[in-house]
């Protein structure tokens, strides 16, 4: 069965069986609506047929009306018919409107014209009406008069208006030899009123429209209860033979996928076009009778309807309705175009781009100019374009100078733009260029000289690991090999202990570094003296600087200034300063610890003179595991001017290193309190 309903037979049966019960749905619907309009349930189907014989008539007595208005207009012919009834003239009648080819019949007299297709003396006809007709018709008259002036002219035409004030008229007033003629032609609409009558003859002998309309209307007025149930069956069926139709578009026998046909293939905009001149053919064509409507208008309709509906659903689908039509094409194309098109704009040098354009809105201008405009404006059109031309292509080089140079710096040639030459405002963006250029030199420098000093941090902290981890690892060697009870254990445990604690040292001066930098240490800010601080870490000191051969000089500020920091922080900052200064100042010099207050700021400073030569800046000697002594021959981590900056800021100063030659110089600034 699934096989079957794919076949071009099931499709076919199924289409004609569609077309044949959307006939009876339409028509049975409208015989329902008819039935229930003119109440023929009730009254038997009287007032139903007596509407469709009115309906049929209407036709006949419209032209029974334009023969006797062509009488009256004088545009007809009268004849006299020696054999009638009546001998009066008769109006020839269309051979249509003889008795052996229509069932209507008619009668009309009015004194002396008589126009009828039956017995003048009456009309045997299944329904007979009297008739009065009201036939309003033209009479063309004709006037011309000569009139001294001009103004009894106008006059005379204005008086024959008052008084016929329906005249339909036209006319002219022209001066003449003998005076001012009036022609006129007016046409006064005269009320014509015949007595007529007309009917349909009972016994429908002529085989025409009023015979089959009739039978029709019969046969629906005997069958009027089956009208709807009928008609209900049919939608029924209609409808499911619709979907049906739409279910098998596009399926084959064998396969399951949908496929075109070549109609499918056609362009929906030409499909929708086909379909609307066939409508519009088939209605001035096939629309001039009812049974022509029913028998082939109204089955055109429909299978067109149904054509388009089928051929939607299979490019709904295989996924073609949008793909299928013109428009998409044509938009598809032009997109197409467009792209091509900004592509090659794009690729366009700028020179390029301002020729086309500025030639082409000039040439438009010299269109517009030369076409509607005179010399002076031709002229100043040269002249503004002699100014303007120079000038532009003088920016659009400037503004291709600082695209080339910004594509420089872009791949890394900072390369200053050059600004010769440049208009004001290319000059300033030129000179933003060439800042941003030095601030990425002055970045890529720093940023080489932080991959430079990370490289020595590592360097560093490797010599500074393995010098006390090789001593410690060589002597648990020796004492493995030579024994607790060797004389030189003593000694090797001294070194041990020596080492270890640098090592401890240096772990330890890792662990505070990290905290300083990062801030993750909590202060307690107090109120402190700096100068008894100051004198209370030289005394700590004195000894440690007396064996360095070192000499403390102190000068503390009279003032006794007071600073708010957490002491204990501020103590670690003057250690690791002091402890330095142990380190590698030069023995039998002096080290000067002062104090200053001055315009607000608290000022401590350590100056000494170091052992080797500074070969380094100030700015590197803050860095991690950076020492004055480049042998790193000495003992420490070089991390504590690093922690001391650290600390320092953490109690809201700053420390200052200054280098002069030989002399060394840190200075910790505090806000006053």
């Amino acid at each position: 069965m699934r096989k079957w309903r794919y076949t071009l037979a099931a499709r076919i049966i199924a289409g004609v069986l569609f077309m044949i019960l959307a006939m009876g749905t339409l028509l049975g619907t409208g015989a329902c609506v008819a039935l229930f309009q003119y109440n023929a349930f009730n009254d038997g189907g009287k007032e139903l047929f007596d509407a469709a014989a009115d309906y049929l008539m209407g036709h006949d007595k419209r032209q029974v009306q334009d023969l006797l208005r062509s009488y009256y207009q004088g545009s007809y012919t009268l004849t006299q018919d020696p054999e009638g009834p009546d001998p009066r003239k008769m109006i020839d009648i269309p051979t249509f409107m003889y008795t052996d080819h229509t069932n209507f019949r008619f009668y009309a007299n009015n004194e002396e014209v008589l126009i009828c297709n039956s017995d003048p003396a009456g009309t045997m006809a299944y329904r007979e009406e009297p008739w009065v007709l009201d036939i309003w018709v033209e009479e063309v008259q004709h006037l011309a008069q000569v009139y001294p002036t001009e103004e009894e002219a106008n006059a005379a035409w204005q008086k024959l208006m008052d008084e016929q004030p329906t005249w339909r008229a036209s006319s002219s007033i022209m001066e003449t030899q003998s005076g001012w003629l009036l022609e006129a032609l007016y046409q006064p609409v005269i009320q014509r009123t015949v007595q007529a009558s007309y009917g349909i003859n009972a016994e429908l002998p002529v085989l025409d429209r009023y015979s089959v309309g009739l039978t029709l209307v019969n046969t629906l007025i005997a069958c009027r209860y089956w009208a709807l149930p009928l008609t209900i069956a049919c939608l029924v069926l209609t409808i499911a033979t619709f979907i049906f139709l739409l279910i098998s578009a596009g399926h084959r026998t064998g396969t399951a996928e949908v496929s075109r046909n070549w109609f499918d293939k056609v362009p929906l905009e030409l499909v929708l076009l086909g379909m609307v001149l066939a409508v519009g053919f088939g209605e001035r064509v096939l629309t001039n009778r009812f049974l022509v409507v029913i028998g082939l208008f109204l089955p055109l309709l429909l299978a067109l309807g149904l054509l388009f509906c089928m051929t939607f659903a299979v490019r709904c689908k295989t996924k073609t309705l949008v793909k299928g039509t013109i428009l998409y094409w044509v938009l598809r194309w032009a997109w197409a175009g467009l792209k091509w098109l900004g592509y090659v704009v794009k690729n366009l040098s700028l020179i390029w781009k301002t020729i086309l354009i500025w030639g082409g809105l000039s040439l438009v201008e010299l269109v517009m100019v030369g076409g509607y405009a005179r010399g002076p404006l031709v002229v100043f059109w040269l002249l503004e374009k002699l100014i303007l031309t120079p000038a532009l292509f003088a920016f659009v080089i400037g503004l291709k100078k600082l695209q080339a140079g910004a594509r420089r710096m872009a791949g890394g040639d900072l390369t200053p733009v050059p600004e010769k030459f440049l208009f004001p405002d290319e000059r300033k963006h030129a000179q933003s260029l060439n800042s941003i250029g030095q601030g990425a030199r002055l970045a890529v420098e720093k940023q080489l000289k932080s991959e430079r000093l990370k490289t020595e941090l590592i360097t560093n902290v490797s010599h500074d690991l393995k010098t006390p981890l090789t001593s410690i690892i060589s002597y648990v060697d020796l004492l493995k090999k030579e024994g607790l009870a060797s004389e030189h254990a003593p000694e090797y445990v001294d070194v041990l202990d020596r080492q270890s604690q640098r090592l401890k040292k240096l772990t330890e001066d890792l662990v505070e570094a990290s905290k300083a930098s990062t801030g993750n240490i909590q202060t307690h800010p107090e109120d402190v003296d700096v100068n008894l601080l100051l004198s209370q870490a030289a005394g700590e000191y004195a000894e440690r600087l007396a064996a360095a051969g070192l000499t403390p000089v102190t000068t503390l500020d009279p003032a006794e200034p007071h600073i708010q920091a957490d002491g204990r922080l501020l103590w670690r900052v003057f250690d690791n300063l002091l402890s330095n200064a142990c380190k590698y100042a030069l023995a039998g010099t002096r080290v000067y610890l002062t104090t200053e207050a001055k315009d607000g700021e608290v000022r401590i400073a350590f100056r000494n003179v170091s052992r080797e030569p500074l070969n380094i800046s100030a700015e590197e000697l803050m860095e991690r595991f950076v020492r004055g002594d480049a042998s790193r021959n000495t003992e420490g981590s070089g991390l504590g001017l690093s922690i001391a900056k650290s600390l320092t800021e953490l109690n809201h100063g700053a420390l200052e290193l200054t280098v002069d030659g030989d002399l060394f110089k840190a200075t910790l600034v505090f806000p006053k309190e």
